[in-house]
């Protein structure tokens, strides 16, 4: 393997492991604010497909062992064979938004997929329509197809095609500019877990193993592609079922993406390079690795605290940004009877201590006479 195939080899894994925080970071964004949304159950479901796909990629990627690298990577079909039918359900409920609910046929159809999805997955100990590992596989290990692999590939394809009928039907009854777009983004952020999850070494071992870096480049790419789809996607569900408006949904995404995703790959992309370094050359500094982990975490908090403030301005606020900045600052800006107190009495504490005092007290002058409005010592 060569420099720059290997260096694509780590990269594609941390890619994969990218990919896995994001889609459980989307879940938790979901389950947090409009799970009451059917749409945004089905996405959820394909999310937990992703992820799944995700997490046996990743750690497949780093087994030493025969056994769990083939564990791992028969878990990565759990969501293949589960996302069909996640896509079919996602499009009827997509489709019921816009007017159309199920007359039943689809419905049924829904379910029929379920049912076979889980038979496939019931199938995988037993090598039906995924086969034995393939170890010394080029460009990496990997299942090997069996007789019964095309049902499979019709099924995927043929629910995936299904699907974007139902998604061309909702596309197509939308009535307004808004919609629209809003449907744009979503079945433009839907291609990215439909075509970035199918297994292509599976059926294109041969080629992978003559065409390494092409592979490897597809791969990274294919990442990339899956990384920010998915996001969108999620930008486009964030909208059903919320009274928010555009600025504030935009504003909670971003940051949440910023806190969760990209935070978590960036810790463990720093994680993982820093221990590989240090476990080949530098084997007495093997403390670098958790200790880069902990300072890049921080580092990353900081830093999105520090610009929060300043893309919000700039990306979100549009025209309204003055307006929008005062109201965000009247928290700070406004003080209860509570805060005045506490004030007061941090002031008196200084008072106290500059001039050598035991006690000290506010008096405010009332009409009815003075009182009492803070008193330390």
């Amino acid at each position: 393997m060569t420099f720059i195939t290997g260096s694509l080899r780590t990269f594609n894994q941390l890619l994969s492991a990218g990919i896995a925080i994001t889609a459980f970071s989307l879940v938790l964004y979901a389950l947090s604010f409009n799970l009451r949304e059917r749409v945004v159950r089905s996405f959820v479901l394909i999310m937990g497909c992703v992820l799944i796909v995700a997490v046996g990629e990743a750690f497949a990627s780093i087994q030493t062992t025969e056994t769990m690298l083939e564990n791992w990577l028969r878990l990565q079909w759990v969501g293949l064979f589960y996302l069909p039918a996640s896509y079919l359900y996602f499009s009827d409920a997509l489709l019921a938004t816009t007017g159309r609910p199920s007359r039943g046929r689809r419905r049924l159809l829904v379910r029929l997929s379920f049912v076979a999805s889980t038979l496939m997955v019931l199938t995988l100990p037993f090598s039906i329509f995924v086969g034995p590992l393939v170890l010394d596989g080029i460009p990496e290990p990997h299942l090997q197809r069996t007789s019964l692999s095309w049902v499979f590939t019709l099924y995927y394809a043929g629910w995936m095609i299904l699907s974007w009928v139902n998604f061309t039907r909702a596309f197509q009854r939308t009535v307004t500019s808004t919609s629209r777009r809003r449907m744009r983004y979503l079945l433009t952020g839907a291609l990215g877990p439909a075509l970035g999850s199918f297994p292509y070494l599976f059926f294109g071992s041969n080629f992978a193993a003559d065409h390494q870096l092409i592979f490897w480049l597809a791969g990274t790419a294919s990442n990339l592609f899956v990384s920010a789809l998915i996001v969108l996607m999620a930008y486009a569900i964030a909208f059903f079922g919320v009274p928010w408006p555009d600025r504030v949904i935009k504003r909670r995404l971003f940051k949440w993406v910023m806190r969760g995703p990209v935070t978590g790959s960036s810790v463990l992309a720093v994680g993982t390079l820093v221990g590989r370094w240090t476990s080949t050359t530098a084997p007495n500094f093997i403390i670098l690795g958790p200790i880069s982990m902990i300072a890049t975490l921080i580092l990353m908090q900081y830093l999105i605290t520090l610009a929060a403030p300043m893309w919000e301005r700039w990306f979100f606020y549009g025209g309204d940004r003055q307006n929008i900045q005062l109201i965000q600052e009247l928290e700070e800006r406004m003080l209860t009877t509570s805060d005045l107190s506490q004030f007061l009495e941090s002031v008196l504490t200084a008072v106290c201590d500059r001039f050598q005092v035991d006690s000290a007290f506010v008096v405010a002058l009332e009409p009815r006479g003075e009182e009492f409005v803070v008193t330390v010592g």
